[in-house]
């Protein structure tokens, strides 16, 4: 019958579950690669030894000093692939046909941006719009200000001295074009952008155990492996995400961070 040889020191410090994996070009411009399978923090060096013929090891140290983030993606997003390739690649879309939308309701509170549920493929302000109030038409940059977001979709909000009272309901006339599809191309570029690569772990709680790889570049290029017709997996591709030391940093911070939130 087994014994125990000790006890949980420090049970915060046990991590369960997966991590979600970003890469961007800065720490805050961060993409979501989204559903992926195996991902795996690793660092790594050589080990630099001196020894002398009397005194024996007289140093020992490293160089090579490097990091990476690894794992399976099963969401082939073109446009998350080109960011994660560091500028390798073109991305082309291909814009479909235009599309009317009448009479969408949207209840505007405050000046907070609501969504219209349609966006045009190029990301950019949707057309022909048409704001009603009941049967009064409303005055963009009067009675409100529309935008885009950070996932391309076209955004409304009231304005503080406008027409619009906070927790109006108005319609929304408007025209979106939707993408066809799009265009990866590559070859012929080859000088890497350097990214930034996070995988973020969240206990119960909320709270973060984060590992951030300051300058990293991809490792190998796209294996995108399709299974048998009756699997249950998806096609998924590796991604390796490879970090070196990122001179305009301080020393002794060049590589990566750990975050940890919940082991405190």
């Amino acid at each position: 019958m087994g014994r125990n040889m000790t006890t949980v020191q420090k049970a915060s410090s046990i991590r369960f579950g997966s991590a979600k994996f970003e890469v961007g070009p800065d720490i805050n411009s961060l993409i979501d690669l989204g559903a992926m399978n195996s991902i795996v923090f690793e660092e790594t060096w050589d080990e630099m030894t001196v020894t002398s013929d009397n005194a024996g090891v007289i140093k020992t140290g490293m160089n090579n000093h490097v990091a990476g983030i690894e794992g399976d993606l099963m969401e082939i997003n073109l446009a998350t692939l080109a960011v994660v390739r560091g500028g390798i690649d073109k991305l082309e879309t291909i814009a479909g046909t235009p599309k009317t939308i009448t009479g969408e309701s949207v209840t505007l509170t405050n000046q907070i941006q609501k969504r219209l549920l349609n966006k045009n493929g190029a990301g950019t302000v949707v057309t022909a719009v048409t704001v009603k109030k009941g049967a009064t038409t409303l005055v963009d940059g009067t009675d409100y200000v529309l935008a885009v977001d950070s996932a391309g979709y076209t955004v409304i909000s009231r304005t503080a001295s406008g027409a619009i009272v906070s927790g109006d309901a108005v319609t929304v006339n408007y025209t979106y074009t939707p993408l066809s599809a799009q265009r990866f191309l590559s070859g012929g570029l080859g000088t890497f952008q350097p990214r930034v690569a996070r995988i973020t772990n969240y206990d119960d709680e909320g709270k973060k155990f984060q590992i951030t790889i300051y300058k990293a570049t991809p490792e190998g290029g796209l294996n995108i492996t399709f299974p048998e017709a009756d699997a249950e997996d998806p096609a998924m591709t590796p991604i390796r995400m490879n970090g070196t030391l990122d001179a305009t940093r301080d020393v002794g911070m060049q590589l990566f961070e750990i975050y940890d939130e919940q082991g405190v």
